[in-house]
């Protein structure tokens, strides 16, 4: 059995996020997935996982309060499975999650459970709709 390469791993995760009704994207070797509902995400495929991210913008509250949203920030990753939220400089909120190994079906869909799951997790954190937009 041969190693899929890189392009290959990108388009079956590619087909499989298609298939379950996002709208995808290559771009640059790196893959935009749109869902009218659930989170949008931003995954680059590396020969050893995928990098799976999404990013939110903040209420102008997480800057003037920041130790209120960073505070906030832990306790998201505390709930959290396979997620780590963080945000940057400008307070822009991260979701990132690493998908180990190449493309398998069954692998996949549960690696996108779990990150649905930390979703639900992740609105129910007090001060979500405080901080986030």
């Amino acid at each position: 059995m041969t190693t899929p390469t890189l392009d290959q791993n990108r388009e079956q995760i590619s087909n499989h996020l298609r298939f379950l009704g996002y709208d995808v994207n290559l771009q640059d070797k790196t893959i935009f997935a749109r869902h009218p509902n659930k989170p949008n995400m931003m995954l680059k495929v590396f020969t050893e996982g995928a990098l799976v991210t999404a990013i939110y913008g903040c209420q102008d509250i997480a800057k003037r309060d920041r130790a209120g949203y960073l505070e906030f920030i832990n306790t998201a990753n505390a709930n959290a499975g396979i997620s780590r939220y963080y945000c940057d400089k400008d307070a822009d909120f991260f979701v990132e999650a690493w998908y180990s190994g190449d493309y398998d079906k069954t692998n996949f869909s549960r690696f996108l459970e779990l990150w649905d799951n930390d979703f639900g997790k992740l609105v129910k954190v007090p001060g979500v709709e405080k901080y986030l937009k």
